[in-house]
């Protein structure tokens, strides 16, 4: 058993109002079969080709951004119900933080309900309650099963999308 989690999202090439949804593919093994939950990253208005280097705003950089690095995440809970947007359960990504660009770095990254505003700061949220369920279950089956990392691709194709279509 090998399981991984890939991230998916379409990201217009301009900044729309629309907040882009997604979805998480949790895989048990390397299949291209898996469980298919609704999720976003980043804010409506920063969610556009090459907005994964805006810090605070824009999604979770790509997995080809951060090469040689890879991304994962941990099976391990922890318990923020005081962290706005957070207010319960996250699942921390690793690395903590990597470099974007000559200048900036990202990080702090996890995976958690959407428990705010529509969106994230760069983290993986679920907005749909039963998703979001299905996800702390199967992180609790692995992390029962004594895994605790697993990988995660952040994969985004390019729609073509126009300011004037939103």
């Amino acid at each position: 058993m090998n399981p991984s989690i890939e991230f998916h999202l379409s990201l217009p090439l301009a900044s729309t109002k629309a907040l882009a949804k997604g979805f998480l593919l949790l895989k048990s093994n390397s299949s291209r079969a898996g469980i298919r939950l609704q999720a976003t990253s980043g804010c409506s208005g920063f969610q556009y080709s090459g907005s994964w280097k805006l810090k605070g705003r824009g999604p979770l950089p790509p997995s080809k951004a951060i090469e040689p690095t890879t991304w994962s995440v941990s099976t391990q809970r922890l318990w923020l119900p005081h962290v706005k947007g957070v207010e319960g359960s996250f699942y921390a990504i690793a690395p903590f933080s990597v470099r974007v660009d000559e200048k900036t770095t990202r990080g702090d990254f996890g995976i958690h309900f959407d428990a705010n505003v529509p969106g994230s700061a760069g983290c993986i949220v679920l907005p749909i309650q039963d998703h979001w369920d299905v996800f702390r279950k199967w992180m609790a089956d692995l992390a029962h099963q004594k895994i605790q990392q697993l990988p995660l691709s952040i994969i985004y194709s390019s729609s073509l999308i126009s300011k004037q279509a939103v």
